[in-house]
């Protein structure tokens, strides 16, 4: 019983920490958000059925993809959405790239994530309040006291921050 536990867990911990890529990588293939969905949803059901199969410590990201790409397929097949326009081979072509946009994407997340600690606490407070609904430069100013000029001197000076910080990163390979 004890290692079908640490089999779940070991599921568990994996899928947790890939399903947000798992889920990016399945959109960047499928523009219908509602088709992803339940791409998605059949892909987990999968990856579990099958995790007797994978291989503990190796690639669960690379494995999950394979499985994606074959879930995607087959519900191209069963939605007769594939008409002959494209072929298998087109459809591995994108796949493969959009397997390195997912990557890149979680690569800039995490930097992001480092460089934003860095910015000062006026910054951090101007780029949150800007983004939320309906927020304008105007509206965060007047919630700031400060005027619409000054909010967006700190939003050009913590972008900039970012931008470089974040590029910065990248190119060092200094993710965390």
């Amino acid at each position: 019983m004890a290692v079908a536990t640490d089999r779940t867990m070991e599921f568990i911990m994996l899928f947790s920490r890939h399903s947000q890529r798992i889920y990016r990588f399945i959109r960047s293939l499928v523009d219908n958000r509602t088709d992803a969905e339940e791409i998605y949803q059949n892909t987990c059901t999968v990856l579990w059925s099958k995790f007797d199969a994978f291989e503990p410590g190796s690639n669960f990201w690379a494995w999950s993809c394979q499985i994606v790409r074959y879930e995607v397929l087959n519900y191209r097949r069963r939605q007769n959405l594939e008409r002959n326009i494209f072929s298998n081979e087109f459809y591995n072509r994108v796949a493969e790239s959009a397997m390195v946009t997912v990557d890149e994407l979680d690569q800039q997340q995490a930097a992001l994530s480092v460089c934003f600690e860095l910015l000062s606490q006026r910054q951090k407070e101007v780029l949150e309040r800007i983004y939320e609904p309906d927020a304008s430069p105007s509206s965060v100013a007047q919630d700031l006291k400060r005027t619409p000029n000054a909010i967006y001197k700190t939003l050009k000076r913590a972008h900039d921050l970012l931008f470089s910080c974040i590029q910065r990163r990248l190119h060092s390979g200094d993710l965390f």
